[in-house]
């Protein structure tokens, strides 16, 4: 809730028309990866309060994510190149809590992805919202590339993407109150 504590003190709100498109690109990114991995998670959120994840991502995907663009996009330079020491200091924002998230048992890792992958993404994450906002066409394509790579690296199935387990409710397992979050990534 700091990065929205923030988005109100600055009032990010102004400069969305500006970063609109950058912010819906960061959200379809997010949801993106939910598509593709919603039976098979790299990473995800353990919340405090018995909530279904998936409230939790929403918040995320919708207020945390947004605003954390819009911030970063106004308080960037507007000079050539994308300003290293602002760059660094966004990494860290994401970085460092995550750090405690997972020291902590807030968030759980699957798959082969930790907080070294987590804080790689970063690395990229940043300039490609940089990018995005001066040349959204080239910032689309390496996307598909970057999407790509890591899918293939971390072996995520695409077969059956659509597919349901026939339950009523439909969906994985884990978005269910009586399956335990932590019991996914150690299912064989």
């Amino acid at each position: 809730m700091v990065t929205l504590a923030c988005f109100l003190r600055v009032k990010g709100w102004k400069d969305l028309d500006r970063f609109h498109s950058t912010v819906l690109y960061m959200i379809s990114a997010n949801v993106l990866y939910f598509v593709f991995t919603t039976n098979y998670l790299l990473w995800a959120f353990v919340p405090d309060v018995p909530l279904y994840p998936i409230l939790n991502e929403l918040l995320y995907t919708l207020i945390v994510f947004p605003c954390s663009v819009v911030l970063f996009l106004k308080g960037c330079p507007e000079e050539k190149g994308l300003p290293v020491w602002h760059y660094l200091k966004w990494v860290a924002f994401f970085a460092v809590p995550e750090a405690l998230y997972a020291y902590t048992g807030h968030i759980a890792y699957g798959h082969g992805w930790s907080w070294g992958w987590s804080a790689a993404f970063d690395l990229m994450m940043f300039p490609m919202l940089w990018l995005h906002s001066r040349r959204p066409v080239l910032a689309y394509v390496l996307s598909v590339g970057i999407t790509t790579l890591l899918l293939l690296l971390f072996r995520v199935p695409l077969a059956g993407l659509m597919e349901f387990d026939g339950a009523t409710s439909g969906g994985p397992d884990w978005f269910t109150l009586t399956s335990p979050l932590s019991a996914w990534f150690y299912e064989g």
